[in-house]
């Protein structure tokens, strides 16, 4: 019979064509990973893997048994943090990660509604970028990350995701800047100065390459500030009406790919938490309330 442990070796190695490689993510020797290869291919009667170099090649075989063997691990490893999930004690503090593309109101009202149900809970607010993010979701460390979709919605098997919709976001410069008030082109654009968050680059959103001429800005606050001098970014209208407001900002209209200013948001959390009744109720609270924000 074949088992969990061999279809999540025979996945591991496929996905990094190095038996070293997925020892070390698996945390086995290689001979215990190369020996459950080996066993599923005696049981199989057929070759997985061929050796060119320092790669384990996959075969034709091999490529057609992935998809569905991906499958089996991610689910049989969903299963064991849903069901080995031991119990936490009571929940006093909860870290939210969360990055710079994501409307300011938004995780305010996250974190007021959250309070209103459950006011013995302090939420800690950090800004990582996607990768440490869900990392730390998996780990434990962080209790959800809302962060931009880039596709791939199951970066790792122990973290689950919800769809949260469309982070509105929009192109903006200064008041008095020399950029036209009628619609602009992307061409236009990529001439001028471009101001960018750290953050935004790290998660390599699409609009961080527009402009050949660039300023990467850890802050959000200092970015703004320098807006108001010159250059151009794209940021979450709603982060940016006051200063539209005061007269100081104003907003750039584009004439082509209106797709660039928008921006999946997704809420990525540790699957262990479907085990708890209060983590489960806060993460659908959350998603409700960000869902119900988006679609204003």
């Amino acid at each position: 019979m074949i088992s969990i442990e061999q279809v999540t070796c025979f996945t591991t190695v496929y996905e990094l064509q190095s038996y070293s490689a997925a020892s070390v993510q698996l945390n086995k020797a290689r001979s215990t990973v190369r020996e459950r290869i080996n066993a599923l291919e005696d049981l199989m009667g057929i070759e997985l893997f061929t050796i060119e170099g320092k790669k384990a090649q996959p075969t034709s075989i091999a490529h057609r048994l992935y998809p569905r063997a991906r499958l089996l691990a991610r689910q049989s490893l969903e299963f064991e943090n849903i069901a080995f999930s031991a119990y936490k004690g009571e929940l006093s503090r909860i870290s939210i990660y969360h990055d710079s593309s994501t409307p300011v109101q938004l995780l305010s009202l996250i974190d007021s509604s959250v309070k209103q149900k459950h006011n013995e809970i302090a939420i800690d607010w950090l800004q990582k970028d996607r990768n440490e993010s869900l990392k730390r979701v998996e780990d434990g460390d962080a209790f959800i990350a809302i962060m931009p979709g880039l596709g791939n919605l199951h970066p790792t098997s122990g973290v689950g995701n919800i769809n949260l919709g469309t982070c509105e976001l929009g192109l903006f410069t200064a008041q008095r800047s020399s950029l036209p008030n009628h619609p602009i082109s992307i061409a236009e654009l990529s001439v001028e100065l471009q101001l960018i968050t750290e953050n935004d680059r790290s998660n390599g959103l699409r609009h961080t390459n527009v402009s050949c001429h660039s300023e990467i800005v850890s802050s959000k606050t200092l970015l703004i500030e320098k807006l108001k001098q010159s250059g151009w970014t794209v940021s979450a209208k709603a982060d940016m009406q006051p200063y539209i407001d005061k007269g100081e900002i104003r907003q750039l209209n584009l004439i082509e790919a209106p797709e660039l200013i928008r921006q999946d948001c997704v809420l990525f959390y540790n699957l262990s938490s479907e085990a708890s009744e209060l983590e489960s109720d806060i993460i659908a609270t959350i998603a409700q309330i960000a869902k119900n924000y988006l679609k204003r």
